[in-house]
Order: C-alpha cells, then structure tokens, then sequence
C-alpha cells in the first residue's frame, strides 16, 4: 500500500542561530543593578520620612519603587536568554530543501491582508532547492544571503551574524554544492581573501 504523504525531510545539517546574548546580558546586568539600587535606597528613604525629612523620603521612596520591577525583569530575562542559548531555533538543511525557524519565516499579512510596514516578508516553512531562483552574497562589514525564490514574493535575507562565522561558512558552501547555477558571486578564495 502505496502512502499518498510526501517523504519526510531527512535533514542534513543543522545550523543555530545565535540570538543576541551580550545585549541581553547587558540588559540583565542593568536591571539588577537598578533593581539593587532602588531596594537599598527604600529603606533609605523610609528612614528619612520617618525622621521628618518628608519630601527627599517621599521622594526616594517613589523613586526607588519606579526601580524595584528591575528586580523581577532581570531574572525573567536571565531565564529567557538561557533557554533561548540551550535550545536555539535551527535553520535546516536537507538534500534539496531549506527549513526555515519562525524567526526566519518573517510576519504574515495583518487580519485585512495588509503587509505590516517595516517587517521582514513572509515565508514559507520549507523552500526546496527547486524554487531558488537566485542568491546573492553580499558583501560590507555584515555578510548576507539574499534568496530569491518562486514561494514568496519577498527575497529570504540570511545575516552573517545570526550564525557563528563556521556554520555561515559552511551553509554557503553546501548552497553552492547544492544549487551551483544559483549563485551570482564567484566563490570566496580562502587564500586571498576575497
């Protein structure tokens, strides 16, 4: 008995995204020290109130309480940089197919159909190599992949720096392997550079 599903996707490589772990350490680091500084100058300015200085106790009471959600913000963000850096979404790579994670898939019309101003074109979940038209490496301080392709009307933009500099690497040399008519730009050569 013949099974009228398409074969499964047997994926070949699997490449984490990196997501922005030094500006959320930062973000976290900050909370906490704003959330450290606003609780220790409560008592502060409880003591002060309490001993007639009104108005500085009242003030560094309402300043310190603008500051305490610092405390509840870092640890929530703490958590979520690290689930996000021990199960990092993946951009798949299979025979003949891209598999692209959600955050790569872009934002979908709005209820009405309209797409939302200044955000990244939708995408399908799964582009087959069939349905690449072009891609471009892109050159600057930031390397890209432009992928044009039959499945979206919005080219698939893949950044340098959302994969650590190996997985970049080798993603583009198995596109090239896999797609070779596909490419603009000649291969770069190791040796120069360029």
């Amino acid at each position: 008995m013949a099974s009228d599903s398409p074969s499964p996707l047997v994926v070949e490589h699997a490449f984490p995204l990196r997501v922005g772990c030094a500006a959320q350490g930062c973000a976290v680091m900050f909370l906490a020290v704003v959330g450290s500084i606003a609780a220790a100058t409560l008592t502060a300015g409880y003591m002060k109130f309490v001993n007639g200085d009104v108005p500085l106790g009242l003030g560094l009471c309402v300043i310190s309480l603008l500051g305490l959600p610092g405390l509840i913000l870092a640890p929530i963000m703490l958590l979520s940089g690290l689930r996000e850096v021990l199960n990092p979404e993946c951009l798949y790579l299979t025979s003949n197919a891209l598999i692209l994670p959600p955050r790569l898939r872009g934002t979908p019309p709005d209820a009405q159909g309209n797409p939302i101003p200044n955000a990244p074109g939708p995408q399908p979940e799964v582009i087959p190599f069939t349905a690449i038209r072009k891609i471009t490496c892109g050159t600057g301080p930031t390397g890209r992949l432009r992928i044009d392709h039959d499945l979206a009307p919005t080219t698939l933009v893949l950044l340098e720096y959302l994969m650590t500099p190996r997985d970049y690497e080798s993603l583009e040399k198995f596109l090239r392997a896999g797609i070779p008519t596909a490419f603009t730009a000649p291969a770069k050569d190791p040796g120069t550079g360029g």
